[in-house]
Parts: C-alpha cells; structure tokens; sequence
C-alpha cells in the first residue's frame, strides 16, 4: 500500500528480526554472510568474533558508523549483534557475553574518526 511504501526501510525496520535487520541495514555493504568486499568493506564471515577478545574491539563492533548511526534502537542493535557474532563467526564464540541496550546506548556516545585505523589496531592486538 502508500501508507506502507511512505514508511521507508527504516520504519519498517522495528520489531524485526536480526537477521532481516542486517539485511536491510548492512547486507548492502558486508554482502550475504557478511563476506564484504575484498579492500573496500571488512568481511565479519570468520572475523567478527576476533573482536571480542578485547574491550576496546567489544566497543568497536557497536561504534562502528554502519553501526551506531543506523535508525536500529539500542536493542535492536544489540540483537543483531547477538546474532552475527555466532551466525558469521563459528570459532566458539556462542558462548560471548551478549550485547544488552544499556552497554549498547553507552557505547554508542562515542563516535569513531578513523575507523580502519582502529580497526587495524584492535586486530592487532594493540588496543584492548
């Protein structure tokens, strides 16, 4: 219908599922299965749950502008973290301490300048 059409992807975005939510919100740009593109968007297939092993890389995964400047409340966004970490990332990380929208909303009052930069230094291991 118009009314629906009117609404936008963002609106209808609200009480959906994980995974739909990554498909309207970061399918585009990390691709099905969060492969990326090879030297222009980091793939998660495989990788995402490296970013656990630290504070500073926690804090990344939600800080990230495809992230936290997404139209996904702070649940929301705690949800599909909840469900890419072990959907792309089958190294035992089912087990991680799940995102709560409290510790989300907290990480989401700091914005990040230079992502890759960052990035490179919490997969490194030199920010936890």
């Amino acid at each position: 219908s118009a009314e629906l059409m009117s609404l936008g992807a963002p609106a209808l975005a609200a009480g959906n599922p994980p995974e739909i939510n990554y498909m309207l919100h970061w399918q585009g740009c990390h691709l099905p299965g969060g492969i990326g593109h090879a030297g222009i968007v980091p793939k998660m297939q495989g990788e995402i749950g490296a970013f656990l092993d630290s504070n500073a890389g926690r804090a990344y995964l939600v800080q990230v502008p495809g992230a936290a400047q997404s139209s996904l409340d702070d649940a929301e966004l705690a949800a599909g973290l909840n469900w890419m970490l072990p959907a792309f990332d089958k190294r035992g990380k089912a087990d991680f301490t799940r995102y709560t929208a409290e510790e989300v909303a907290r990480y989401r009052e700091t914005q990040l300048t230079n992502v890759s930069a960052l990035r490179r230094r919490i997969l490194s291991g030199a920010a936890r």
